[in-house]
């Protein structure tokens, strides 16, 4: 059963990523790292696949190699997860899930701050190495 559950929210969260490509304001490498998530745990051939693809390499993988992301997709997913924190917020009244609305915003934001480094350019650094006089890009 929780292979199965996680296979879906892979799914979904693979197919709100796509729509975040192309849509302004939608971050996309929340929902593919959720999706890579997913699919390490419920399917060998899903996380083959999704590693393989060009979102995987654009998206996922920098932050992958060196847990960072650039300042400017920081800033995209802390201002889109905040809008709709706050939109939840405003809307529902329910005291429970306020509370537990200004708890995530506050995880968030912390996470967004002091965990997640934030990469000076928009792909991490390469590294090179030399071999036989010839110096290779790593």
């Amino acid at each position: 059963m929780g292979k199965i559950l996680l296979l879906v929210l892979g799914i979904l969260s693979l197919a709100l990523g796509t729509v975040g490509v192309g849509v302004p304001g939608l971050p996309t490498t929340p929902f593919f790292l959720l999706s890579l998530f997913c699919f390490t745990r419920s399917s060998n051939r899903l996380d083959r696949w999704f590693r393989g693809t060009k979102l995987f390499e654009t998206y996922v993988k920098p932050f992958e190699e060196d847990k960072s992301l650039p300042r400017k997709q920081k800033l995209v997913i802390q201002l889109t997860a905040g809008t709709m924190m706050l939109f939840a917020f405003l809307f529902l009244d329910n005291r429970a899930i306020r509370l537990f609305l200004i708890v995530a915003f506050i995880l968030h934001n912390y996470v967004f701050l002091f965990v997640i480094k934030t990469r000076k350019g928009e792909a991490p650094d390469t590294k090179t190495g030399k071999s036989n006089g010839k110096t290779y890009e790593l």
